[in-house]
């Protein structure tokens, strides 16, 4: 009898090692056609012509230092906590804005003025929100040293002479890299 309980010990392992082997299999594809992906298509380039895509405020928070970056996430954390109550009311706006569309999607007949009533109070939502993170970006900038914004307005050119090569590889356009137009030979320094 001894013998016998050995044995499905023996069997449980040999599972478990097969459980693990196919899960190691099907990661290491996911990994492998990731990558395949990514050196057949390229990296993603932003949604729109717009240098950020649809963030207006992307080059601005993309020009930051990681340091700066962190630091802005605190200032921005420290403004929701000071208005928890109207974020969470914003917050359960936005769910309830969608639960609504789902309704009048699924009504007969369908309103397509019901529809753009709702994503137009959904965009207003996020206008407000977007405006009060423009505003904790500039009191932030606004508290950098004439050498910190030199230096902050130098990464931000950069970061748009990048957006502007990546939406030129899509038109067949470019324009020297710079995004104004002008030639681009890198930040100025002093």
């Amino acid at each position: 009898m001894a013998e016998g309980t050995g044995d499905t010990g023996g069997v449980r392992k040999g599972r478990g090692m097969r459980v693990v082997l196919f899960a190691s299999l099907a990661l290491n594809l996911l990994v492998v056609g990731a990558v395949a992906g990514f050196l057949v298509m390229g990296p993603p380039g932003p949604p729109h012509d717009r240098p950020g895509g649809d963030d207006p405020a992307l080059p601005y928070t993309r020009a930051l230092t990681e340091d700066q970056r962190r630091d802005l996430r605190g200032a921005l954390r420290g403004e929701v906590l000071r208005d928890r109550q109207e974020m969470r009311a914003i917050r359960e706006g936005v769910i309830t804005g969608y639960r609504e569309a789902l309704g009048v999607l699924r009504a007969d007949p369908y309103d397509p003025a019901a529809l753009e009533a709702l994503m137009a109070a959904q965009a207003e939502r996020s206008a407000a929100v977007r405006v009060r993170g423009q505003k904790v970006l500039s009191d932030y900038v606004a508290g950098m040293s004439a050498a910190e914004r030199a230096a902050y307005a130098d990464r931000l050119e950069e970061t748009l002479a990048k957006f502007q090569r990546k939406r030129d590889r899509g038109t067949g356009r470019f324009d020297g890299g710079r995004f104004d137009g002008k030639p681009f030979d890198g930040p100025k320094r002093d």
